[in-house]
């Protein structure tokens, strides 16, 4: 079996670029453009709700986010799961440990996890490792795996944990067989937001 085409738009095309020419956090004004770019496009920006975290009158990005990110292990977190080609049961713990460490990073520097954004921050850099979590798409797939046959996973976030396991069981036993071929993490969200 191939891989169905999952072209998701130019929008979309222009953020998997930009992570694939610039993937590293070496430099402040493209990690402030990396999370900037994402997180408002996919209404997941990462001042949402970190009031209390951001200083008066200062840049919330360039002076706060950007700093953390590139002090961080960011880019191990990332390079961890480069060899994965298709999130399956046999990998998908490297897949939620990157997550963790990418909500746990962001609830330091907006005092809230963040976890759609981290999915989708690490979807674009990796988007075969990454399934795009948001309220849609966990409300979706629940609806389509019974909630009960997954328990999360010990030590990595509860609820992505949990949405993982739903969409490698999804795609595996039901959409793939719809559409008649291999299913990217891309194609499964565009199924669960209805596009």
């Amino acid at each position: 079996m191939k891989y169905i085409d999952d072209y998701s738009g130019y929008g979309n095309k222009v953020l998997y670029e930009m992570c694939k020419t610039k993937p590293k956090h070496e430099d402040i004004d493209e990690i402030v453009g990396k999370v900037w770019l994402i997180g408002r496009s996919y209404s997941a920006a990462i001042e949402r709700k970190a009031g209390a975290k951001m200083k008066e009158g200062g840049n919330f990005y360039k002076d706060q986010v950007a700093p953390a990110i590139l002090n961080s292990d960011i880019d191990e977190w990332i390079e961890s799961v480069s060899s994965i080609h298709r999130i399956t049961k046999d990998n998908y713990l490297l897949v939620l440990a990157a997550h963790k460490n990418l909500t746990n990073l962001f609830k330091q520097i907006t005092g809230t996890e963040k976890r759609s954004l981290a999915s989708k921050y690490l979807h674009f850099h990796q988007p075969n490792a990454f399934f795009i979590f948001d309220s849609i798409a966990n409300r979706e797939i629940r609806k389509r795996i019974d909630k009960t046959r997954y328990k999360s996973q010990k030590g990595y976030d509860d609820q992505y944990s949990s949405f993982v396991e739903r969409c490698i069981y999804y795609r595996d036993t039901y959409f793939e067989k719809e559409i008649g071929g291999l299913s990217t993490p891309r194609k499964l969200d565009m199924a669960l937001l209805g596009y």
